[in-house]
């Protein structure tokens, strides 16, 4: 349940839509995805503010697309997929992105920036790893701030492209991962672990078209605080037996999470990454295609997420273009083979988002 002060009323609702309060009663019942009431007091319905302000959002087209890509398997060309995307929505699409990178590795931080830069921002305490620091130091001053910390017009294509900034990762995440949970001990239960990152976007977030968060192999605190802002969430995976394993694992725990933070929070649809010409890769696709991959196949409630049609085909070019250091200037010359298929799917992530009610 939401704390008291996060519900709201027909009154508040058709305030902050600037609407009537017949307007918000006529969208209940013509909207089924208009959120359902958390308590129907004597005065009325109530609903979590949080859920009907992201729905007024999407219903007006000013929302902000805030879109996870998560695999419990490192290795599956994840955060490549993730930056590739980013990328190509800031400059062949047009629109303004932030890339946040989550994954202690800090693949896709060198991916879009020097190590001489991400060096000194990380220093400087200019990385999400400060940010949670903080929260775990909370009677010492702050010294992480969301406007340095952001990178701007990052990326060797074009020596930086104008409509992407960068929130810098931190190998320093590693050692304090596990302690994370323990900040709402920390700050006497005032604050949670899983608001630290939303808290801090708050002032920036409305900038931005997309915002793409790299995950880290996990579903712990630090790939919560990515989800409870996301409105969406990606997977992406090599088409083998491995790679696919904890599929049915992020689809379960992502959809109790949601219903815990009383908010859906949608897959977009599993990509299939490094696809290769064998009878496995064939037959795994085929199964994803089908909805019918592994546990999702056995009759329970979870449904299999949709397969993407673009499929990210193994292409040495793509090692090559996560190289910051190599004299790659166009998304040919850094994606190579695999340039079409992360532009088809480029398109595909725009198209399913941004979809517009009638």
């Amino acid at each position: 349940m939401a704390a008291r002060s996060e519900l709201v009323g027909i009154a508040e609702v058709a305030e902050m839509a600037k609407v009537s309060k017949q307007a918000v009663s006529n969208w209940r019942l013509r909207y089924d995805d208009f959120p359902k009431p958390l308590q129907q007091l004597q005065s009325g319905p109530v609903w979590n503010r949080e859920a009907v302000e992201a729905w007024v959002k999407v219903f007006k087209g000013e929302e902000t697309h805030i879109l996870s890509f998560i695999n419990l398997k490192g290795g599956v060309g994840k955060t490549t997929t993730a930056v590739a995307v980013a990328e190509m929505l800031a400059q062949e699409e047009r629109k303004h992105v932030l890339l946040i990178d989550l994954d202690p590795q800090t693949n896709a931080t060198v991916t879009l920036i020097s190590e001489e830069q991400w060096a000194e921002m990380d220093k400087d305490g200019r990385t999400v790893a400060q940010l949670f620091e903080d929260r775990l130091n909370p009677h010492t001053a702050s010294k992480f701030d969301i406007e340095k910390a952001i990178a701007h017009r990052v990326s060797r294509i074009n020596d930086g492209i104008a409509r992407l900034d960068l929130l810098p990762s931190s190998i320093r995440l590693i050692e304090m991962q596990d302690r994370i949970p323990m900040i709402a001990m920390a700050g006497n239960f005032t604050a949670s672990p899983l608001d630290i990152l939303r808290n801090a976007l708050l002032p920036i977030m409305d900038r931005y078209d997309y915002i793409i968060i790299d995950c880290p192999p996990s579903l712990g605190t630090v790939t919560k605080n990515g989800l409870r802002i996301s409105t969406g969430y990606i997977i992406p995976t090599i088409p083998d037996i491995v790679s696919t394993w904890g599929i049915y694992q992020i689809v379960d725990n992502v959809a109790r999470f949601a219903r815990d933070i009383g908010r859906p929070i949608p897959s977009l649809g599993i990509v299939a990454t490094k696809v290769q010409s064998n009878n496995l890769h064939r037959r795994v696709i085929a199964d994803l295609q089908d909805g019918r991959l592994g546990r999702f196949s056995e009759g329970n409630d979870v449904t299999q997420p949709a397969l993407f049609a673009n499929t990210i085909p193994q292409a040495v070019d793509v090692a090559r273009g996560a190289d910051v250091d190599a004299d790659i200037r166009t998304f040919k010359g850094k994606y190579g083979a695999a340039y079409s298929a992360l532009h088809g799917l480029t398109r595909e992530i725009r198209q399913l988002c941004e979809k517009k009610k009638s």
